[in-house]
């Protein structure tokens, strides 16, 4: 089993570039360096370095523990001081998810804004649990979701974050553009609609499954990005539901328009859902995220 000392022992002898000067480093003697060499590679049964004109070179193997120690030893150097810093209470951690896959081009300006007041946090999106962001904070793995369905687990805290609106999104020639001032569910039943990707139980696919529960449309086409939808219906293959706020970058750069949906499932309130009282991040971030949206 190759350790994180043999690693460093090889790194070390790389970096200094003889026996003597890598054995000071390590404050051991050479004797020992010798001997830790010699067990490694006897546990390998493979030579680590070869001598050439009194210089070490790393053999084949050597250059592959060499490649492994500079990507490992300084994520273990980090974990060590991330350890000491959780132990002085001086590091927080916040794992953040959403239910909607159109929710993360804002996180990084909020993470930003996040991070110039709590700098000893370290921040990371969890994309994984966008289709079951509840079970994820359930089950430990994230610190908070930001949702629109209220939960009822007795544990998870919410807080309001903001509102959107849901509204069609049509090329700018579509009839109903011109003959139309809201779309019901029945409008959509000769229409190509254009839906993200996401399994039928997500919450976030809550509001079409209500919305077309009397009447479907004529069919479905379901693709991953935004940004490929918006390109179907600029080309007249279509047309699509969007919150006002993911779709109005897109309302001066192609040929689309929007129109009011008729229900009062259009809107949608959003929220933080926690479990840890104790997360001092959780707050800022809660905090970011309004401040973003007005």
């Amino acid at each position: 089993m190759i350790t994180s000392n043999d690693l460093l022992l090889v790194q070390r002898i790389v970096e200094q570039g003889t026996l003597t000067r890598a054995a000071d480093s390590l404050f051991l003697t050479q004797s020992a360096l010798s001997h830790q060499l010699k067990d490694l590679e006897y546990r390998t049964g493979l030579q680590i370095f070869e001598r050439v004109n009194k210089k070490l070179l790393l053999t084949h193997a050597g250059r592959r523990m060499m490649e492994t120690a500079a990507g490992i030893l300084p994520q273990l150097s980090r974990l060590h001081e991330d350890l000491l810093a959780y132990k002085k209470g001086h590091l927080n951690t916040l794992r953040i998810s959403t239910e909607c896959y159109t929710c993360y081009h804002w996180l990084p300006e909020i993470i930003t804004r996040l991070k110039a007041r709590a700098a000893t946090t370290e921040i990371s999106i969890v994309a994984a649990a966008t289709q079951k962001p509840l079970q994820y904070l359930l089950n430990g793995e994230l610190d908070v979701a930001i949702i629109s369905e209220s939960p009822e687990h007795p544990a998870i805290r919410t807080t309001p974050l903001f509102t959107d609106n849901l509204v069609a999104v049509l090329h700018r020639d579509h009839p109903f553009v011109h003959t139309k001032k809201t779309l019901t569910a029945a409008d959509f039943a000769t229409e190509n609609l254009f839906a993200y990707d996401v399994q039928v139980s997500t919450t976030s696919n809550h509001f079409a499954q209500e919305f077309f529960r009397e009447v479907k449309p004529a069919s479905i086409t379901r693709l991953q990005l935004t940004e490929a939808i918006v390109e179907m219906i600029s080309a007249g293959m279509g047309v699509g539901i969007f919150a006002t706020w993911v779709i109005a970058p897109y309302l001066k750069q192609k040929d689309i328009v929007t129109l009011p949906l008729r229900s009062p499932l259009r809107k949608r309130v959003w929220k933080a859902a926690w479990l840890d009282k104790n997360n001092p991040a959780i707050p800022l971030f809660n905090a970011a995220v309004k401040a973003h949206f007005q």
